[in-house]
């Protein structure tokens, strides 16, 4: 036993191994922190943009109902002047649904999102 320790001792084994740990742990702590900040970057980029998206949704929501309430008002009748926004949009998914290749939505989607993951901000 005595002759292994000397040999590691020799060769300064020992100590290249207790380097090589603790280089390890501490690349190992480097890639946890940098996680961490990625995470924190993702999760308020994710919080931004569904605040924003919220908040748009709001917007057309009750521009959808003071539309609705408009036409109403115009055509007498509470149902018409809702069924007149509800066929705007029935109208507008039609075209997205039947134009998506032609739009490039996935393509414009994909872009998006991939800048967004990749920007630093």
């Amino acid at each position: 036993m005595g002759e292994k320790k000397g040999f590691m001792s020799f060769f300064k084994l020992d100590s290249l191994f207790d380097h090589l740990t603790s280089f390890i742990e501490s690349k190992v702590d480097i890639y946890k922190i940098e996680l961490r900040e990625e995470a924190s970057k993702a999760l308020s980029k994710l919080m931004v943009g569904l605040l924003l998206f919220s908040l748009g949704w709001f917007f057309i929501m009750f521009l959808s109902i003071a539309a609705g309430y408009y036409f109403s008002a115009l055509l007498g009748s509470f149902f018409y002047g809702f069924l007149i926004i509800s066929g705007i949009y029935l109208l507008f998914f039609t075209l997205v649904f039947l134009l998506k290749e032609q739009l490039g939505l996935k393509e414009f989607f994909g872009k998006q999102i991939e800048n967004w993951l990749n920007s630093d901000k």
